[in-house]
């Protein structure tokens, strides 16, 4: 039986308890329920025969014995009440009492991931919790037995990776029922070994290293799927014996928290209780100070952070905060994820392996917190590489995804350097033979290894030209950038302010008696309005003039401003200075003809200006003091392929046939109806 199919049959046994509880309060029985199973299944075997010694054990020595015998049989975890799901159901009468006591009888690393499935938003939770409602629902039984009889997960049958994923797959069922986002709580296991091989890949000569023990941690972690693949990729490049690799994980959904903290106690990879936490990353990191040399995540995509800004920002405020860099907007905040994670590099060397969606690569002009971010990690060389992914991948959506590769102690050769792939091409996926969710597509492992060597090889990649009319030329699916060619320079461009003057007594006046004009203004244009004027236009010199022969020498800037008011732009009159008469302060901006220039830093900024703005505005100018340095990772400009558009002819052809086959299939029609 595959994980679709046993997933499929553990979930409908939602069935029994339908209208006890709703669509959202399913997963509440259902998991637990499905790791009591597992659970019993795993200490099946020799249960009975521990169990007997674990009674034997005086009773003031029962505990540590009970460790000691743990040890010695390569358990994580037992029940000392002699009870399993399947005998409960010997004795329906007495249900509700053995099963608190089955219950309790897990050691406490159990109950403690038990009690997580039964809190909702920190609130402590209940253990009774699993099993209490069913119970008052006369359900209890009939739940207990179709575990029992229909979710066979012994490890000879159901690995630990098969569990895992039919974990993930009962909870993106329970999200998509309620409308809840299900990708933002499962990683499409190809897409996890990809990442996996591309943060790992280079690193054989470390792995190998006698003595030499790993980390691996994921900010959020779900059900722990990155951290256990991480570990057995390791795992598979060495025959060392000696090997360590300790994993850590952060989690913020109480559920999922809980079904990753099982599953790797009943692998044996929970090293210690506190390695595996549950709170917000962000708002409250379990792990500070620590350093990992290998990090994972798949954040949620697109999940705003307004609930917890106030942290966030108390936190950037410090010099040697995680998000002083800057700070996206709140309506995103993957790229805190990725904060969170440098803050987390060991100096000695660290990789980091994200997905993350597209508004990371280009949101935010220069000077925001996006592009600072993005500006970092090219100021600090810390971008070995982002990987463009084929599309419908994920089951909860089906936007663009990327991978991010980070390393802060890259090899001699990938130093100044970013990789950029572009796997979206159609090799590169394959069609599932029916969607889940909105996934349609995996990677398949030909193509996983491909896209491995393309990294591998850190150098410009193209795909030969095939007899395929969308492939009839090489395709280029990587190129090997410099850092500085993701910088860039916003300059503003301004241009000055052009007036001439006419008709001025009568605008004066009209002005004057506008209601939202100042009384002090008021009384300034009344007396303009007096003032006669030459009939034909004047220049804003000639204006100044004539206001100092009425008002005095000394102008005022709020006089001057005013004045203004009654001018007219015309690109043909001179230039305006901001002191009238004199040039030397400087001339007056026009504001509707300010614009930006974005410059590559790899060209000289005044060299762009007299070549791509000067000969169309001679007059315009720029001060330096305003450029900002910008960062933006624009793949799809990068791997733009131009497609002609279909000749005309070709297209009438078309619609010509189209129409005669509508002609001819009406007729048939007709005829027919006669």
């Amino acid at each position: 039986m595959t994980e679709q199919e046993l997933a499929g049959m553990i979930w409908n046994i939602k069935e029994i308890i339908r209208g006890v509880y709703d669509d959202t309060e399913v997963e509440n029985v259902i998991l637990p329920f499905t790791l009591l199973r597992r659970l019993d299944c795993v200490l099946q075997d020799r249960y009975d025969e521990l169990y007997q010694q674990y009674r034997a054990f005086p009773d003031e020595k029962k505990d540590v014995m009970l460790m000691a015998l743990m040890r010695r049989n390569g358990l994580t975890f037992f029940n000392t009440s002699g009870l399993s799901l399947n005998k409960l159901l010997a004795q329906p009468r007495m249900l509700a009492d053995n099963f608190r006591t089955y219950l309790d009888g897990f050691t406490q690393n159990v109950r403690n991931i038990l009690l997580a499935f039964t809190q909702e938003d920190g609130e402590n939770g209940d253990i009774s919790r699993i099993y209490s409602r069913l119970d008052r629902n006369d359900l209890l039984f009939q739940v207990t037995e179709s575990f029992v009889n229909n979710a066979d997960l012994h490890p000879d049958r159901v690995d630990n990776a098969m569990m895992g994923t039919i974990f993930e797959i009962i909870i993106r069922k329970s999200k998509e029922t309620t409308n809840t986002k299900a990708g933002q709580f499962y990683t499409p296991r190809e897409v996890v070994r990809l990442l996996v091989s591309l943060v790992m890949h280079g690193r054989e000569a470390e792995v190998n290293t006698l003595g030499k023990h790993f980390q691996i941690y994921d900010p959020c972690c779900g059900t722990g799927g990155m951290l256990t693949e991480g570990k057995r990729y390791l795992q598979s490049m060495t025959d060392r014996t000696d090997m360590k690799v300790f994993l850590f994980g952060q989690e913020l959904n109480e559920k999922t928290y809980a079904i990753c903290k099982s599953d790797l106690l009943i692998k044996g990879d929970l090293d210690k209780d506190r390695n595996i936490a549950l709170g917000d990353t962000l708002a409250n990191d379990q792990f500070p100070g620590e350093h990992f040399g290998y990090m994972l995540a798949n954040p949620p995509f697109g999940v705003d952070w307004k609930k917890i800004e106030g942290k966030v920002k108390e936190d950037a405020a410090k010099s040697d905060g995680r998000f002083s860099v800057g700070l996206p907007s709140t309506s995103d905040g993957s790229l805190l994820f990725l904060l969170h994670m440098i803050s987390k590099m060991d100096p000695t060397g660290s990789r980091i392996g994200i997905v993350l969606n597209g508004s990371p690569l280009f949101n935010g002009a220069a000077g925001s917190g996006w592009s600072e971010i993005r500006k970092m990690l090219m100021d600090r060389d810390l971008l070995d590489a982002i990987i463009a992914l084929p599309k419908n991948l994920f089951y909860g959506t089906d936007i663009s995804t990327y991978l991010w590769i980070l390393d802060n102690n890259k090899p001699e050769d990938h130093k100044g350097k970013v990789l950029m792939v572009d796997a979206t091409h159609p090799r590169y996926a394959k069609l599932l033979q029916r969607s889940l969710g909105k996934k349609r597509y995996e990677i398949p492992d030909e193509a996983i290894a491909e896209i491995v060597d393309i990294y591998g090889n850190f150098t410009d990649a193209i795909l030969p030209a095939t007899d395929s009319p969308t492939d009839s030329v090489p395709i280029k699916v990587a190129r090997l950038m410099d850092v500085d060619d993701f910088l860039y320079t916003t300059v503003t461009i301004y241009r000055p302010l052009r007036l001439i003057y006419e008709d001025i007594a009568r605008k004066a006046a009209e002005t004057a008696n506008d209601e939202k004009v100042k009384k002090a203004d008021t009384e300034t244009l009344e007396h303009i309005a007096a003032i006669t004027f030459p009939t034909e236009k004047i220049t804003d010199e000639d204006m100044f003039a004539i206001m100092r022969e009425h008002f005095g020498k000394k102008l005022t800037q709020g006089f001057v401003k005013l004045v203004r008011t009654l001018g007219i732009k015309d690109p043909e009159a001179p230039a305006v200075f901001n002191t009238p008469g004199k040039p030397d302060s400087g001339m007056a901006i026009d504001p509707a003809l300010t614009d930006t220039e974005t410059i590559p830093m790899k060209d000289d900024i005044d060299e762009y200006i007299t070549r791509e703005v000067l000969p169309f505005v001679p007059d315009a100018w720029r001060d330096p003091s305003k450029d900002k340095v910008g960062c933006e990772f624009p793949l799809t400009r990068l791997f733009y392929r131009y497609t002609p558009l279909r000749d005309s002819s070709e297209i009438l052809a078309d619609l010509m046939a189209l129409e005669a086959d509508t002609t001819s299939a009406l007729q048939s029609l007709i005829s027919e109806a006669r």
